[in-house]
């Protein structure tokens, strides 16, 4: 079992670029403006509260949660408490897929649902679990182990399975089960978007990228989510304008350039097309203005 009582002072356990394990952690290592994160977080909140934003649904941590990140997800964190503490665990997107790879089950609705599903209170008895938990992977990531990362491994997909069942008795979208090559499909759609929706924002780049034509693609996306493939393109592309929008540093040239659009006129009309707002009207919005 993990034994927190002992001290605050931060302890970090790496496993290579894999894996990080941080005991005593006030700072999040998220940035206070939503950005699209690479790694999964599983963070347990010891003490104190701190504001955290995913995709646009803010929540305030609060002792004995448990908070379930991953990669492609839009994340803030700020304004933590002066005693704020946890014990976080970062994993690379590359530990994540292979804890994935084991659980076929997983399909992209529950993607979609941790998306409003990343935190959960935890009981007494869950206190327990979770520190047995967390001292299971602590003690492996200590280890000298010659299969401490398997290990490590094993242990995460443990844990996403347990989301993933909770997911399938409060999910109300469900996902047919009749073809499980159009779901593998899916997923990697969604891991390509995460990686090339800055630069590329045509459905041709990531049919090509998973050598099917752009129809069947279009058509898998649509079957398996709900929504067209160039739907999902354009709401990563408008969540990341926003997300520069917010951050008052950047003027829009700025924000077209990052954003891969060719000038300020054509990153305009793309928002205004798909948001019903002007740039500037969005960003005096959130800075305030009427």
């Amino acid at each position: 079992m993990l034994d927190i009582n002992n001290t605050e002072t931060l302890e970090i356990y790496v496993l290579g670029d894999d894996f990080k394990f941080y005991q005593n952690l006030k700072y999040l290592p998220l940035t206070s403006y939503p950005s699209n994160i690479q790694s999964a977080l599983i963070v347990y909140s010891l003490r104190g509260k701190a504001k955290l934003t995913v995709h646009e649904d803010v929540h305030w941590i609060q002792p004995k949660e448990l908070i379930i990140l991953l990669p492609g997800q839009f994340v803030s964190f700020s304004d933590p408490s002066e005693d704020f503490l946890t014990v976080t665990m970062v994993i690379s997107s590359s530990l994540f897929s292979d804890a994935l790879s084991g659980a076929p089950r997983f399909s992209p609705h529950f993607f979609f649902y941790m998306r409003n599903h990343y935190w959960y209170s935890q009981t007494e008895s869950d206190v327990l679990r979770i520190y047995n938990f967390l001292g299971m992977i602590k003690g492996k990531v200590t280890s000298q182990d010659i299969y401490r990362r398997e290990l490590i491994v094993h242990l995460l997909r443990y844990l996403y399975l347990e989301l993933f069942n909770a997911y399938q008795k409060e999910a109300t979208l469900k996902t047919d089960r009749k073809d499980i090559r159009k779901e593998e499909l899916a997923n990697k759609f969604f891991e390509l978007i995460m990686k090339h929706f800055k630069e590329n924002k045509d459905v041709a780049f990531y049919a090509d990228k998973l050598c099917i034509t752009s129809k069947y693609l279009t058509m898998v996306i649509k079957e398996t989510s709900g929504k067209s493939a160039k739907d999902w393109i354009v709401e990563y592309v408008i969540l990341e304008i926003k997300t520069l929008l917010k951050n008052t540093n950047m003027n829009i040239q700025e924000i077209a350039i990052r954003t891969n659009f060719a000038n300020q006129s054509s990153l305009g009309r793309f928002f205004r097309k798909h948001t019903g707002m002007s740039l500037s009207q969005y960003r005096m919005s959130h800075l305030g203005g009427n």
